[in-house]
């Protein structure tokens, strides 16, 4: 299974969600900001238990150490947004700047350090993947069953589904088992 592709189904939702925050305003901004906050957080922190560790092997320390800082300005990015929300004086700025320090990280893992692990990270890829699952679902990361038909072959989601406890994973399609483990990862 490929995480990466999960993740950048996350940057895809978050990059909707600071979109749909500039166009509206005042109260309305308030669920959305909500669900960013949530996202961002959750994101950054499977990135950091489950996907660094074993990063750091095939990028080096240097690539691992910089996420990091970028994962730190990030949340007080966040937190500045969330102390002007939805509309005091300074929001839209404290939003451009959080919005240009996520989008400078994403390009990075996305043009730099995820084409890497694919390249050189196949059994780290693997070794996770499992786990990856595990720790998304405990935060509450929901899971589009796209982004999973994409990330992952049928065998994959197959193994992934019995060790979520799908029932009837085995004969299910690649379709249906997605769904399934999506499903089943949907925060209750």
């Amino acid at each position: 299974m490929d995480v990466t592709k999960l993740l950048e189904a996350d940057h895809r939702h978050v990059e909707d969600l600071f979109q749909r925050i500039e166009k509206a305003y005042g109260d309305a901004r308030s669920p959305m900001i909500d669900d960013l906050a949530r996202s961002l957080r959750a994101h950054m922190e499977l990135e950091e238990a489950v996907v660094y560790p074993s990063l750091m092997p095939i990028t080096g320390d240097e690539s691992v150490e910089e996420a990091r800082t970028e994962h730190e300005l990030a949340r007080q990015a966040l937190e500045e947004v969330l102390h002007l929300a939805p509309d005091e004086p300074g929001f839209g700025a404290a939003l451009d700047a959080a919005k240009a320090g996520v989008d400078h990280h994403v390009h990075e893992e996305e043009q730099e350090v995820f084409p890497a692990l694919r390249k050189d990270g196949a059994d780290a890829l693997a070794a996770m993947a499992t786990p990856f699952m595990e720790q998304r679902m405990a935060l509450g990361l929901p899971m589009e069953a796209d982004a999973l038909a994409a990330s992952a072959s049928k065998d994959e989601l197959a193994e992934e589904a019995r060790s979520a406890g799908v029932e009837g994973a085995a004969s299910m399609s690649k379709a249906e088992l997605a769904g399934a483990l999506a499903d089943r990862m949907s925060p209750s």
